[in-house]
Parts: C-alpha cells; structure tokens; sequence
C-alpha cells in the first residue's frame, strides 16, 4: 500500500499540462467539488460522481472561449479525481485552448506530491533510492524554476507551468507512486540545486549522454550559470547501442536549408555539401556549400531531422559527394544529470549529494522550504 506523501510548509504548487486538444473530457470521484470559473459558480456533490464536459463548440449549446481560459477545476476531499483510467492527486483544472475547438487538462498539484508521480516515468521506480534521490533534486530544481518564473513566461497562451512530455518532464499519477519513489521525495524535501552565485536556475537532465555532458549553451544557446561539460564513462554499457547510419546529401541539403533560415535567418546557396572534419568534442558542425564556410549547431540539426535519425547530440558525421555517414552515442539532449550514468553512480555506492555533484560540479544543494 502506498503511503501519501506529507504535506510541507511553504510547497508551493505546480500546474501541470497531462492533456491538449481533446473533445471531452469525463472526470469522476468522490465528494467532487466543481467550480465553474466562467459563472462564478461553484457545487458540491455527495458521493460518487462523473461529470462530463463537450468541449467542442459545434457539439455544444454554448461554444467555448478560443482564447485561453480556466474554464473549471475539480478537486475531491479524498485527494484523488480521476480522469479516464487515470488517478490525479490535487485539481484538475480544464482550460480553453487558443484557436482549437477543444480543451487542455492540467493538473494543479503540491510540488512535492507531484514528484512522487514523476521518479517512476523519468526513471524507474525499482532503481536505487540514492539514484532516484538525486532524480528528485533535479526534478524539484527544474519545476520550481518553472514555478519562480509563473504561468506563460515564455507564452502568453500557457495557462500552466511546464508539460507532462519530454518538453519538460514527464510525469505520472498516483498508482505510479512507489515505496521507492515516496522515500527519495521525503528524505530530499525542498533540496535544490543553485548556481555558484545561489541563484536557482533548471537543472536538466537526460537518458544517456554517451560518454559526456554539454553545457546548455552548447545545446540550446542560451547560457546558464554553472553548467559544465563532463566526461561521463558510466553510462557505456547500459540503455541505447551506440548507433550510425548513411545519410544521402539531397536530404541531408534539405535539413541544413531549414536549420539556416530556421535559427540563423540564413540561406544558403545551392550546391554540394563539403564538410569539415568532425569529432566527438565539436558540438557545431562546420561544412562548406559553394565556396561559403557554415558553423551550424549540431543539436539545431537533430531538431530538425528528429529523434529517431538522430537520437542525440552526441554524434559525428562524416562523407561526401552525396553519401554521409553518422555514428553517434546516448540518447537526449546530454545536458546535465545523465539518468544512467546516475543509475551505475549509484550501484556503485554513490549517494546522492555525490551523484550531483557530478554532474552539476560547481552547483550546490540548497533548501528551499
């Protein structure tokens, strides 16, 4: 039987995306208390009950706002409403989804409660406790950041704080919950991580980095405070094979031509693609079309070709005259805590504090509440 977790001064809460687009959406529980935020109304209801929303305007008597909207929340005294088969702590909370005849569900939970959830799908709830401990910091670190800078920080229609995807993190419900992953919560409580100035900032994480780390510079452009690259050999002989394949250079042309004018608002000539040499240690690729020299990001280049062509940004590429060969290692982004190599770190005795640093070596752990 799982325990629920304990309630902590100060945990501020996290509204999470599990849902977009859907036409309807059925909530069920017991005791459900409805708020309609569009009428300014609100109900109680004794015992077991399921309420059903229509979503689509064509479908309904009155069509929905297209603009981003809370349109009802619903909450249970027992601390569970569910929605399909699934069990969600906190509120759910059904928003309108900007030019779509449709909704979005969020779940508005207890940062910590929500942490639970999260251990078991960001990595296993069977793995080491010292492991998941480590997960729990990050996690925590990440959402908070999230949480700091509010709802729609990056765009005006986010009615919530970050996605149950690989976007932001993934997250799970309450029957994800193990004994396993409630001790690495509690026994981490409030940790984060802060830059070498204190400051809290995202602390990324990622499946298998192959052999070592990236900064958020490298990867994305954008500089964080503290961030190195390391080398990492722990994660080698677990998870994902190293991986290659031949590439032909008319599609290989096409992805460059949309990074170009996609992230640099460049366009290149046609022509054929001469590369540069390339190693493990570049995180740009350099390559010649024409007599032009052109630096483009490696992980701008697997945006645009995809996880499946390129699972990571720990690749090289090689070739010419049409025919180019890519042979890479890991899986994810590469920046930050490597989830495998946490998962080695920690069978080998590492415990958590260890783990993180690292990964995170000029970072330091810090309470929060």
């Amino acid at each position: 039987m799982v325990v629920a977790a304990p309630v902590y001064a100060g945990v501020p809460a996290v509204k999470v995306l599990i849902a977009k687009s859907l036409k309807n959406v059925v909530v069920e529980g017991m005791d459900l208390q409805k708020t309609i935020h569009t009428h300014k109304s609100s109900q109680q209801y004794v015992g077991k009950k399921v309420i059903s929303f229509n979503c689509n305007p064509k479908g309904a008597r009155r069509a929905l706002p297209r603009s981003p909207l809370l349109v009802a929340s619903l909450s249970s005294p027992t601390g569970l409403v569910s929605w399909g088969k699934n069990k969600y702590q906190g509120e759910l909370q059904l928003l309108t989804n900007p030019g779509q005849e449709s909704c979005d569900l969020v779940n508005n939970i207890p940062l910590e409660k929500y942490l639970t959830t999260l251990l078991a799908k960001e990595m296993n709830g069977t793995w080491p406790v010292e492991a998941l401990k480590a997960q729990a910091v990050a996690a925590r670190t990440y959402a908070l950041d999230r949480v700091n800078k509010g709802e729609g920080f990056d765009n005006p229609d986010k009615l919530y704080h970050l996605e149950s995807s690989e976007k932001d993190q993934v997250s799970g419900t309450f029957m994800d919950v193990t004994g396993k992953t409630l001790q690495a919560q509690r026994e981490t409580a409030g940790e984060v991580l802060v830059s070498p100035s204190g400051k809290l900032a995202p602390a990324f994480f990622h499946s298998k980095c192959g052999g070592k780390t990236f900064r958020p510079d490298q990867v994305w452009g954008g500089v964080e405070e503290g961030y190195r690259s390391v080398n990492c050999t722990y994660c080698r002989k677990t998870g994902m094979k190293d991986w290659e394949y031949r590439l032909k250079g008319a599609k290989l042309g096409t992805m460059i031509d949309t990074v170009l004018r996609k992230y640099y608002a460049d366009q290149s000539s046609p022509g054929e693609i001469r590369l540069m040499p390339d190693s493990v240690e570049n995180s740009e690729l350099r390559f010649y079309v024409g007599d032009r020299l052109h630096i483009i990001k490696k992980s701008y280049l697997r945006n645009q070709a995809g996880r499946e062509l390129l699972p990571s940004n720990n690749f090289v590429m090689s070739g010419a005259r049409g025919d180019f060969h890519v042979k890479g290692q890991g899986y994810g982004h590469g920046v930050g805590l490597c989830q495998l190599g946490a998962l080695e770190l920690a069978k080998r005795g590492y415990d958590y504090r260890q783990i993180l640093s690292f990964y995170f070596p000029r970072h330091r752990m810090k309470k929060a509440y």
